[in-house]
């Protein structure tokens, strides 16, 4: 076992960002709220709280700058799906962690209202369980959510069988779920569960940041 691998961590994150953002007609990743892009906004609020932080990018991707201490490696399954970026993002944490136990924070970079209480709270329960994630209504949110390093060898095998679907892991592993309405304590409009999928979410967005005159309550 390398020498080089650190054992002091106590949470990562891997960022998805290779997706095709057909809704939004150009690449997320770079669109820009604020004075930062998507990708960047969600970089630094992540590393605030989690190290590592592994950008998962496709492979020809261009990305915006980020700061130096983000990883970014490149899909190993281009084009299959999140369940290949977060496979490939596992193996890359897994290769800087000496802990399959380690929790991993998973976003995607689409959601930039990330709320470090709101991590907190579903790291602390994670317990015994391989994942933990936000049921919001009559759905499980794949994303936003924590998972051990050590579950990259089930996601390998869900990967190989040809499955695409992100929420397909849920059925291979132990999962607690936390109701949303739990959550609201640090995030009233539950802001971290907001994707920025098209123009009209990005001017939510852009509201919810004051720099538009549109009520974010409308979004």
């Amino acid at each position: 076992m390398s020498a080089s691998r650190r054992t002091d961590i106590s949470l990562a994150a891997i960022v998805l960002c290779g997706g095709k953002s057909l809704r939004m007609g150009e690449d997320k990743a770079s669109v820009r709220l604020g004075s930062e892009t998507l990708l960047q906004r969600c970089c630094r609020l992540i590393s605030c709280f989690a190290d590592p932080v592994v950008v998962v990018a496709a492979p020809a991707q261009e990305l915006p700058e980020l700061d130096d201490v983000i990883n970014v490696v490149r899909d190993d399954y281009p084009g299959e799906g999140p369940l290949g970026g977060l496979l490939t993002g596992l193996r890359h944490v897994g290769e800087t962690v000496n802990n399959e136990e380690c929790p991993v924070w998973v976003a995607s970079c689409d959601t930039p209202f990330v709320n470090a209480g709101v991590v907190q709270t579903m790291v602390s329960g994670l317990g015994d369980f391989d994942a933990v994630a936000v049921r919001h209504g009559d759905q499980i949110n794949p994303h936003s959510a924590v998972y051990r390093t050590g579950v990259a060898e089930t996601v390998e095998k869900v990967v190989s069988r040809g499955e695409r679907r992100a929420t397909a892991i849920f059925e291979y592993l132990s999962l607690k779920t936390v109701d949303s309405s739990v959550l609201r304590e640090f995030d009233p409009l539950l802001s971290f569960l907001w994707n920025i999928n098209t123009v009209e979410d990005l001017e939510c967005a852009k509201a919810r940041l004051g720099e538009k005159h549109v009520d974010p309550r409308s979004c």
